[in-house]
């Protein structure tokens, strides 16, 4: 997977890094970080610039999440369930993409675009439905903005040594996801409780 998305870059430049981001959307099993990540050494070897392997892949994310949302939109829920095998999309990862929906509501748009898997597919239940485009389109371009950057800048400043931290965060995700969502219900539930009040 690292060479075919190193080769992709090497190959086609910027236009290559985009074209993986795509990718990743419609074949999950390709994880952004590791595309974002590349594209952050290849501007420690000055092959790209930072700014620009942040730009690029900021709008191949927020271009994704417009196809997955419009997929949701003009096929509905239906659709998605059908096809979506296709796409490597498991329905349990729908169903995770619902819940975050069903919790927030358009705002899982900004919160859950930094989450693996929920980032991607959580444009679906939004697109389904149909709430307001540019709504969503805002708080998309907001919420993976932190991913984005941090991706690329993590990949700029270990250069090779991405591939031995790659092996830290796969062993540290879970973990760390529960943590941050535990944090983010604490929060909602302590505003809850002023609102009660």
């Amino acid at each position: 997977m690292d060479t075919f998305i190193l080769r992709l870059m090497d190959n086609y430049g910027y236009f290559g890094m985009f074209l993986g981001m795509i990718l990743e959307a419609v074949i999950i099993i390709i994880p952004s970080e590791l595309i974002l990540a590349t594209s952050g050494i290849l501007a420690s070897k000055k092959v790209f610039t930072l700014f620009n392997a942040f730009l690029v892949g900021l709008l191949g994310s927020i271009f994704c999440a417009i196809i997955l949302y419009l997929m949701g939109y003009f096929g509905g829920e239906v659709f998605v369930h059908k096809y979506g095998k296709y796409f490597f999309m498991k329905d349990e990862d729908l169903e995770k993409s619902n819940f975050w929906f069903n919790k927030y509501g358009l705002l899982s748009a900004l919160i859950g675009r930094n989450f693996p898997i929920v980032r991607t597919l959580i444009s679906i239940p939004i697109g389904v439905m149909r709430l307001s485009f540019i709504k969503f389109l805002i708080y998309t371009t907001l919420g993976s903005i932190p991913w984005t950057f941090l991706f690329v800048y993590l990949g700029y400043c270990l250069g090779e040594n991405w591939v031995f931290m790659q092996t830290i965060i796969d062993y540290f995700k879970l973990p760390i996801v529960l943590i941050i969502i535990m944090f983010i219900a604490n929060i909602y539930r302590k505003k809850i409780k002023e609102l009660r009040k």
